[in-house]
């Protein structure tokens, strides 16, 4: 149903009171902010596959596109096409009547967190591609270049892991509104471990419901992603690297520290919309700078190796 057709005003209304069964107090006011905000996010969502099937089928008949790269768009566009499916999926959850007045209603956890996994999964697949279209070489001018940066590699790699699961918790605690337990740091209240990490049966339930252990182990997450981080950039600060690498290493750096900065900040303030949605951009900024570093430290293809100075010269 689109906006302005002549049965708006009654399908806003049926919406309002199937809304009010399920989240009860709900006022029309806040049915109308929730429902445009959805209708935005699906409607952008839908212009971002337009915006990318278009030029795609034009650059594909023209014969701009390699077999490798058409290949790797479609699935691209396939994931796309998934994500709609999950975030319905995810939505469908939260239309569910909750058990009891005394619980809040809400997505599920599990179809957020997968929601945001798909999400960035995709980002990370065009950011990737498109670094390798613009850049289909990593920057190499000689042989101590390309040693110290496949040293690099090795440690960027499971870093970025890191940084990718320390963001995924992240939709857990927002699924589990997980933000709202505590709101002092570094102490959870008056723990370092609070007391009820572990009360759901089974066990393993208490780490993707359980709010307190959802917030404390988005809390070791993040220490142990900007420990890492920090790591990194030490064990990798005498290496001889290209002049980018070495900014791009400070730069993650900055980065992370920006991003546990907003994150306890958030978290001190009690949980404003406006730093929860920086929070969650300044995660996507800093996976991104971990995408660059581990695509511009990459091995050269080896036509690129012989040409390079010293190795030419051993062969001639």
């Amino acid at each position: 149903m689109y906006p302005f057709s002549h049965n708006w005003a009654a399908f806003v209304n049926l919406c309002y009171m199937c809304a009010c069964r399920v989240n009860r107090g709900m006022i029309i006011e806040d049915f109308k902010f929730i429902y445009w905000m959805e209708y935005a996010h699906r409607m952008w969502g839908r212009a971002l596959g337009i915006m990318f099937a278009l030029p795609f089928s034009y650059f594909l008949h023209k014969g701009y596109i390699t077999l490798r790269l058409g290949l790797q768009l479609s699935a691209l566009f396939a994931l796309g096409a998934g994500q709609g499916l999950i975030g319905w999926w995810m939505v469908k959850s939260g239309l569910e009547e909750p058990q009891s007045e005394l619980v809040q209603t809400r997505v599920s956890p599990y179809r957020l967190a997968a929601h945001l996994t798909s999400a960035f999964a995709i980002y990370c697949g065009l950011f990737w591609t498109a670094c390798s279209v613009v850049m289909p070489e990593p920057p190499t001018e000689s042989v101590a270049w390309v040693r110290g940066a496949r040293k690099i590699k090795r440690l960027a790699f499971p870093v970025s892991l890191l940084v990718g699961l320390t963001a995924i918790s992240g939709a857990f605690v927002a699924g589990n509104d997980a933000g709202h337990a505590y709101y002092t740091f570094p102490k959870m209240g008056d723990y370092w471990i609070p007391e009820d990490i572990f009360d759901m049966k089974p066990l393993l339930r208490n780490f993707f419901e359980n709010t307190s252990l959802v917030q404390f182990d988005h809390r070791i997450l993040a220490t142990a992603t900007l420990v890492s981080i920090g790591a990194l950039w030490w064990s990798t600060r005498r290496l001889d690297v290209h002049p980018a690498v070495r900014s791009l290493l400070g730069s993650i750096v900055g980065m992370a520290a920006v991003q546990v900065t907003i994150g306890i900040t958030t978290l001190l303030l009690y949980v404003p919309t406006s730093l929860g949605t920086a929070h969650q951009a300044g995660a996507l900024t800093l996976l991104s700078l971990m995408l660059l570093l581990n695509h511009i430290v990459r091995k050269p293809s080896m036509s690129l190796i012989k040409s390079l100075p010293q190795v030419a010269n051993a062969i001639t």
